[in-house]
């Protein structure tokens, strides 16, 4: 039986951890973050800055959840913006101050976004307890101004006691702009393959029912926010040449990228692709659903960082598309573990998928190779045992001080 958050063993429960977040919305970070906070629940807490589905989540699984809120510009800032982020220094710098009093009765700071370590680091600069930098992105131009990079790399280099990194991906891009390699300590996420082994057979065909699909009729999988960086419309493109292939896009747009979600369904009304894209937006059934499809694509267009989606359709046991770059090479090997297929190439993505469907097993092997890897590779059990290590290696130093 595959672990869950209930089974696994808990890490020591001396480790009483201040879990910082800006996000209120369930994205792939929060979604982490919530299996750290509910196996460190009995001594720990969670700070956010702001209020939403995130905490009501924690909340529900008994997680201590304190909203630290933080002024309208500082949560708009996007990590692209430059300038910007100086007129918000003041507002950090007050949620440093009050981010220092509450942590007082915990023995380190995780910080789970970069907002929450920038604050988190000036607390420690203050004399809060020891900040660990759970980096969950690629720190590259193309998601990051030249002035967040520099910022946020003085700030771990000079205040954090461990970066976190969740791919060795993310972890050479931190160094490579210029953070200290020997803070770097990497931790893949952990997914449970449980939800997904309790799925029916009854529940997959009540999903096809609902999209009017019978069960020899190839459907791929998207699952994330709407954003361009995911890639939604590399998976169009790729299908308009697939006419006997439906997609199903699960997610919506969260970070004012609206615009490109109407494209997207505007898009979508062409006559080669019209009556194929089933939207269904935000989910919680995410395990159904997957289970539902012939394959799950992740189409990012920029180095992924992890990948969730990846190991999540591996423990599916559907056979994964994804784009060989950052996170994704580390959780794929090709042609066994998975399918990679280069970045923003429609027509390579729409080949793998057709190479797939037209395979004499119909891919079964892939996915099974797929399920196996994703099972030994990236259990919580794993993540778990590895965060804990990580942790300890910066609280039991604090304590002999």
């Amino acid at each position: 039986m595959s672990e869950t958050l209930s089974t696994v063993s808990r890490p020591y429960p001396h480790h009483r951890v201040l879990f910082v977040d800006h996000a209120s919305v369930l994205g792939g970070a929060e979604l982490s973050l919530l299996d750290l906070a509910i196996a460190y629940r009995e001594t720990s807490q969670v700070l956010l800055f702001d209020d939403g589905p995130f905490r009501e989540k924690l909340e529900a699984v008994g997680v201590d959840v304190q909203i630290l809120k933080a002024p309208s510009a500082l949560l708009a800032i996007r990590a692209s913006g430059g300038l910007s982020t100086l007129k918000v220094f003041p507002a950090l710098w007050s949620m440093a101050r009050q981010i220092k009093a509450r942590s007082r009765d915990f023995d380190l700071i995780h910080a789970n976004s970069q907002k929450a370590f920038v604050a988190a680091a000036l607390a420690r600069w203050m004399g809060a307890p020891p900040v660990v930098w759970h980096l969950r992105d690629i720190m590259t131009a193309s998601h990051f101004s030249r002035l967040n990079r520099e910022l946020a790399i003085a700030l771990a280099n000079s205040q954090a006691s461990q970066v976190i990194v969740n791919s060795q991906a993310t972890g050479e891009a931190f160094v490579a702009a210029g953070g200290k390699p020997d803070k770097v300590r990497v931790v893949y996420n952990g997914v449970s393959a449980q939800p997904f082994e309790q799925v029916t057979s009854e529940q997959i065909q009540q999903i096809r029912d609902e999209l009017q699909l019978d069960e020899d009729t190839p459907l791929v999988g998207s699952f994330s926010r709407l954003s361009y960086w995911k890639g939604q419309h590399v998976l169009l493109e790729a299908l308009r040449e697939l006419p006997q292939v439906h997609a199903m896009i699960v997610g919506k747009a969260l970070f004012g990228e609206d615009d490109y979600a109407t494209q997207l369904r505007t898009s979508a009304t062409s006559p080669d692709l019209s009556g194929r894209i089933h939207w269904l937006g935000f989910r919680n059934d995410i395990p159904t659903l997957m289970k539902a499809c012939t394959i799950v694509a992740h189409t990012s267009t920029e180095p992924e960082p992890f990948g969730r989606v990846i190991v999540e359709g591996q423990l599916a046991q559907r056979p994964v598309i994804a784009m060989k770059a950052g996170g994704a090479k580390e959780l794929i090997e090709d042609g066994v573990t998975g399918r990679l297929v280069p970045p923003n190439q429609a027509i390579a993505l729409g080949q793998a998928i057709n190479d797939i469907i037209e395979s004499s097993d119909g891919g079964h092997i892939l996915a099974q190779q797929g399920y196996h890897h994703a099972v030994e590779q990236f259990s919580l059990e794993t993540l778990l045992t590895r965060f804990h290590h990580v942790l300890s290696e910066v609280v039991e130093p604090a304590m002999q001080t």
